[in-house]
């Protein structure tokens, strides 16, 4: 894909947003649109764990996306017209993203903490790299590890925040360099590589207040099946 000289926009993404769907996030899907306009965001990418997002708005950009459990790790799969089913080889679940004509991304591919995909071991070539991820632990580490093994492989990189609550939206962003916000267009860019990654992590307070939240929402569980 090229690009004019001076024409591109220059779309700040949140490549890596969880919302309400997912069981461990508490963001409603109708705050969205309103929080990318507050955080100067272009807009986001949807991916929800195992659930393919369907929303879509007239203001800001949002990807089809869908965070991915397989049996390796998790692949985020992005402008999907169909789900893939958790539990497949990551290999195979890059398989199957590529042939719906999506882009696959490894996310937080060396965290320790979480379930990861080591990129290394792949047999099939993925579209891009996370190399930020705000909510990494260790992230001096992580995040150093996965950005040389992308510029060792020539890959795409790309940021998101892995945002469960409001407040943590927008803290890594990918900057994409495309000739309009349509979602095609948008998806050829990343896959060219006319990407930039920005971000910093979350704190330590956001990281207890998602804990809390997870917490109250247990509660409010056991007093609704005790009534």
């Amino acid at each position: 894909m090229t690009l004019e000289p001076g024409f591109p926009l220059k779309l700040k993404l949140d490549l890596h947003v969880h919302t309400s769907r997912s069981i461990d996030a508490f963001t409603s899907p109708k705050q969205l649109a309103i929080i990318c306009r507050d955080r100067g965001l272009d807009g986001l990418a949807i991916t929800d764990h195992n659930v393919l997002s369907v929303d879509s708005s007239n203001e800001v950009v949002f990807l089809p996306g869908i965070e991915i459990s397989t049996r390796d790790g998790h692949i985020i799969g992005l402008g999907l017209s169909e789900a893939i089913p958790r539990g497949l080889s990551a290999d195979d679940t890059i398989r199957r993203i590529n042939n719906l004509h999506g882009i696959s991304i490894v996310p937080h591919p060396y965290d320790l903490l979480r379930s990861s995909v080591r990129p290394n071991t792949l047999e099939v070539r993925p579209d891009a790299i996370e190399v930020i991820n705000s909510s990494s632990f260790l992230h001096s580490v992580t995040w150093k590890r996965a950005r040389k093994f992308a510029e060792k492989q020539n890959y795409p990189m790309t940021a998101g925040s892995d945002s469960h609550i409001p407040e943590t939206i927008g803290r890594a962003y990918a900057e994409v360099e495309s000739p309009s916000k349509d979602t095609a267009s948008v998806l050829a860019a990343l896959r060219a590589g006319l990407v930039t990654p920005v971000g910093r992590p979350i704190r330590v307070s956001e990281r207890v207040r998602k804990m809390f939240r997870g917490k109250r929402e247990e509660k409010f569980d056991e007093v609704d099946e005790s009534a």
